[in-house]
């Protein structure tokens, strides 16, 4: 099982990539929900790290998602 990251950062993501956990930048809302689609289509990833300016583009659709 795998973490994955979806920032709005590349200061964030290299930090991340540094402790093993791969991710993607992206800045558009259709940008956040391409990635969040993908990696929940990803069996092996099982935690997805979302920064909160992204969560912010699209409060709606993280809301459902979020346990």
């Amino acid at each position: 099982m795998k973490f994955f990251l979806i920032s709005d950062n590349i200061d964030t993501q290299m930090g991340m990539r540094l402790a093993g956990i791969e991710g993607v930048v992206v800045h558009e809302r259709r940008e956040v929900l391409r990635a969040l689609e993908k990696a929940m289509h990803d069996e092996e990833i099982a935690i997805v790290l979302i920064t909160t300016k992204l969560i912010e583009t699209c409060p709606e659709v993280i809301s459902e998602l979020k346990l």
